[in-house]
């Protein structure tokens, strides 16, 4: 699969949009190791996504119905 853009496009972009970027720490690890892992949902970046948000408190805001199985643990929008 092809971007279209090189990956240093992608992040200038997104700090000229005012879009803070989180490094991937200990404690997301720690959460993400910890999650139920669900037969129809083993996306690694989905779940660090989801253990980012556990961690820190934040909602996730997507149209991805497969974040929904996590509902008791982070707060979904949308």
């Amino acid at each position: 699969m092809k971007l279209g853009k090189t990956i240093q496009t992608f992040y200038n972009e997104t700090i000229a949009a005012k879009i803070e970027v989180l490094p991937i720490s200990p404690s997301y690890l720690e959460t993400f190791a910890n999650l139920p892992l669900f037969p129809n949902h083993k996306d690694p970046f989905d779940r660090l996504i989801i253990a980012t948000s556990i961690t820190d408190n934040l909602s996730i805001i997507t149209t991805d119905t497969k974040f929904s199985l996590y509902n008791n643990l982070v707060t979904v929008l949308w």
